[in-house]
């Protein structure tokens, strides 16, 4: 981490803070923590500025009901550095594909796609995954419900 982004403990709270509600206001987040909200304003922007945060928004799962998704194990033919080059652009630049992470052990990767049918969602899977001659196996798993759902890295991670 550089230098200018050594973290204390109030930043770890305060990143903790922000990543369960970014929606606090500066006052309600400075309380959490124990600083001003200019104070918590000047952190907030020194995070973002060393690309350490980012404003997203996550649509509820729970409110599309069109949603289908799946997670999808692939096993590789050839790992190669170029092979992998390949499927990681492929994953990253489709839409449908959610989430996509390299493994170790029998399987190469784990995709989590998302589509608004079961039909769609087959059709990206032969497109993404039966089209290509790299994929010697590929096992998808519906699923059924979302038990949790979160992205959120706990910033004690950070130090």
């Amino acid at each position: 981490m550089p230098e200018s982004l050594r973290l204390d403990e109030i930043d770890v709270r305060l990143l903790d803070e922000l990543q369960i509600d970014a929606d606090r206001t500066l006052r309600e987040l400075g309380g959490l923590v124990g600083l001003s909200p200019s104070a918590v304003q000047r952190r907030v922007q020194r995070y973002k500025a060393a690309g350490l945060t980012r404003t997203v928004v996550q649509i509820a799962p729970d409110k599309a009901p069109r949603l289908t998704q799946a997670v999808v194990l692939l096993a590789l033919v050839n790992e190669s550095v170029e092979h992998h080059r390949r499927i990681t652009e492929t994953l990253r630049a489709h839409p449908a594909v959610q989430q996509c992470f390299l493994l170790s052990g029998r399987w190469d990767y784990a995709v989590l796609v998302s589509a608004p049918s079961v039909r769609e969602l087959r059709d990206t899977g032969n497109q993404l995954f039966k089209a290509d001659d790299n994929i010697r196996r590929y096992d998808t798993m519906f699923v059924l419900d979302s038990v949790k759902d979160g992205v959120s890295i706990p910033a004690q991670y950070l130090t």
